[in-house]
């Protein structure tokens, strides 16, 4: 008998525009969780990380990082990439057509990434956003052979400026793709109808056990939100029911977690509605911060809405 090659252990790689970010702990939280399932993973990050605030929970994170060089090349830089990269990547020719199609940067990213993905053992790529981070793991799945997936989340499908035609090139080329709700899922079938057996919803996940249930008749009237600060969250018509409560006579607070575009705009809300000594914006807090809020909370508002160049939350 034949001896048949020895199969290698799937090792998953992790593509980001930026790792860590403070307000995507999902994608932690689902590293952890795979991670906890014996997945074996390395994050590759586009962008070094440009906040200094850290969530705790990044310290049980067993994935090591590779930082992909973002700024600072050189006509010379690219040219050794290109010559690297027709030596070592099986899928070079085919693929060099698009890559030279391709923003240099993010080309050159996804060169550097393809040949890290063969030297290191990576079998399958797979990135968050279907914009930069998907860009580059789909342009280093063509040069590598390494199949890629993504997860689909919101901006990335719903914003006026996502390109149609770019997003189709993606889904197409994907071994499959991950959305986070029922309703994207439904759009992009919708849309796509070409690609739906490759598509598939999966929550977000949350610790469950750090989230406790306790009876919400035993917590003070306080009103928790937690999200980032711009439109399509729709923090503002939380404000403005705040108002219509207060004018009711109602005792209560609301406790606004998150930073943002918006912030000022709604500190001058809160103002403008005499909410001043109901409302608090608490700006960004940290994991355990964010706990105490909720479990102390008799409600956790998410009043999200359509913004007027179409981003929704998924």
């Amino acid at each position: 008998m034949s001896r048949s090659e020895p199969r290698l252990q799937p090792r998953l790689g992790y593509v980001l525009k930026m790792y860590p970010r403070h307000s995507e702990t999902f994608v932690v939280s689902e590293i952890l969780a795979r991670e906890a399932n014996g997945a074996d993973i390395e994050i590759f990050s586009l962008r070094p990380p440009a906040d200094g605030r850290f969530h705790e929970m990044l310290a049980a994170v067993h994935a090591p990082v590779t930082y992909l060089r973002h700024a600072g090349r050189h006509a010379a830089d690219l040219w050794e990439l290109l010559r690297g990269g027709q030596a070592q990547l099986p899928g070079f020719t085919a693929a060099l057509p698009e890559l030279l199609a391709a923003d240099a940067g993010d080309a050159a990213q996804a060169l550097e990434l393809a040949v890290h993905l063969r030297t290191r053992g990576i079998t399958h790529l797979h990135a968050h956003f279907a914009t930069v981070a998907t860009t580059v793991a789909r342009l280093a799945s063509l040069l590598s052979l390494v199949p890629y997936s993504f997860t689909a989340h919101a901006k990335d499908i719903f914003h006026e400026d996502v390109d149609q035609d770019d997003l189709r090139r993606k889904l197409h080329g994907a071994h499959h793709v991950v959305t986070v709700s029922d309703y994207n899922l439904a759009y992009l079938r919708g849309r796509h109808a070409a690609v739906t057996d490759r598509l598939a919803r999966v929550y977000n996940g949350l610790d469950l056990g750090a989230f406790p249930y306790d009876a919400p008749r035993r917590r003070p009237s306080l009103i928790a939100a937690v999200g980032r600060l711009v439109e399509k969250k729709g923090l503002g018509d939380l404000l403005t029911a705040c108002a219509l409560l207060a004018a009711e006579g109602r005792e209560f607070r609301c406790v606004i977690a998150g930073t943002g575009a918006l912030e000022q705009q709604l500190r001058q809300q809160v103002d403008e509605l005499d909410l001043a000594g109901v409302v608090e914006l608490a700006g960004p807090l940290s994991q355990a911060r964010v706990r105490e809020l909720i479990g102390g909370s008799a409600v956790l508002a998410a009043p999200s809405v359509v913004g007027r160049d179409g981003n929704q939350d998924g």
